[in-house]
């Protein structure tokens, strides 16, 4: 039975509503493409301010428009000045950070924008808010591959380092180490760190502790040397270690043991630079 008088014309209403609904959400989209477009030529002039505005335009018409927040993101990154503090670079960097996580809200997985975000944390001296977001990823990705969480535990590692935070990025080093037991570059990465700390910390630090920190780092560097042949790198610190080892031997005034750590130091480097020059050979 056919819809007649007041119902049909209600009925005719609607279809005509929904149609012009549809037509519209498809105009913006259209409009949002362009204006992205636009967008592009702008910031392949590098006129980041004007390109940011019509990625802007873009998402207003089309808040799915997931390479508008990408671009966008990249444009306050291209604007920012690393390391400064003033507001406006704040801003440049705090924009390049929203817009990076509304992609990513997208695209999870996608790794040049995690980088990227890396990037602007680190450049904006944010190591806290960077750790926090990859110790995330790291509950909901790591438990499940292996070789994801030893990535992101190095990536951990790094930012503590990079902050200065010398316990909390060992103890992140060597979750991966203990993760891949057998990879030598994640326990020469310790090795590098233990010498790092305590060759600038110098004098300043505990004996003890020095002491603990080279033992440490020389372990993890034997292991290391161990699992890669002609690892020259990792040898080239055993030698540096020893020579922080013999530092602290003349520090206590014991010179027998100066002289033999120095004399193992010295052997360790010329095995450091045989090894490089068979490497080398081999290119």
């Amino acid at each position: 039975m056919k819809p007649t008088g007041r119902a049909a014309t209600v009925a005719l209403l609607g279809v005509l509503l929904v149609g012009v609904t549809g037509c519209g959400g498809t105009i913006n989209r259209l409009r949002s493409n362009y204006a992205v477009k636009q967008g592009n030529e702008f910031y392949k002039a590098q006129d980041f301010l004007k390109a940011i505005e019509y990625y802007r335009y873009g998402i207003y018409l089309n808040p799915g428009m997931a390479l508008a927040y990408y671009h966008t993101a990249l444009s306050y990154m291209a604007l920012y000045k690393p390391g400064s503090h003033h507001p406006k670079d704040l801003r440049y960097s705090q924009e390049a950070i929203n817009n990076l996580q509304r992609y990513l809200n997208f695209y999870p997985n996608n790794e040049d924008a995690k980088n990227y975000l890396l990037t602007t944390y680190m450049q904006a001296e944010r190591y806290d808010e960077a750790a926090a977001f990859f110790e995330n990823e790291l509950k909901q990705r790591g438990s499940s591959d292996p070789q994801v969480a030893s990535m992101l535990m190095q990536r951990i590692g790094m930012i503590y380092a990079k902050k200065g935070d010398f316990e909390s990025s060992l103890e992140w080093y060597k979750k991966r180490a203990e993760l891949e037991k057998d990879n030598a570059e994640a326990l020469y990465t310790i090795g590098v760190l233990c010498w790092d700390k305590v060759y600038h910390a110098g004098i300043t630090m505990d004996i003890d502790k020095r002491k603990e920190l080279i033992d440490m780092g020389l372990g993890y560097l034997d292991r290391a040397s161990a699992l890669r042949e002609n690892y020259f790198e990792a040898v080239s610190y055993i030698n540096l270690l020893y020579r922080e080892k013999a530092k602290v031997a003349q520090t206590l005034g014991n010179n027998d043991d100066f002289v033999k750590y120095t004399q193992e130091a010295d052997k360790n480097q010329r095995i450091a630079l045989d090894m490089r020059k068979k490497v080398m050979a081999k290119k």
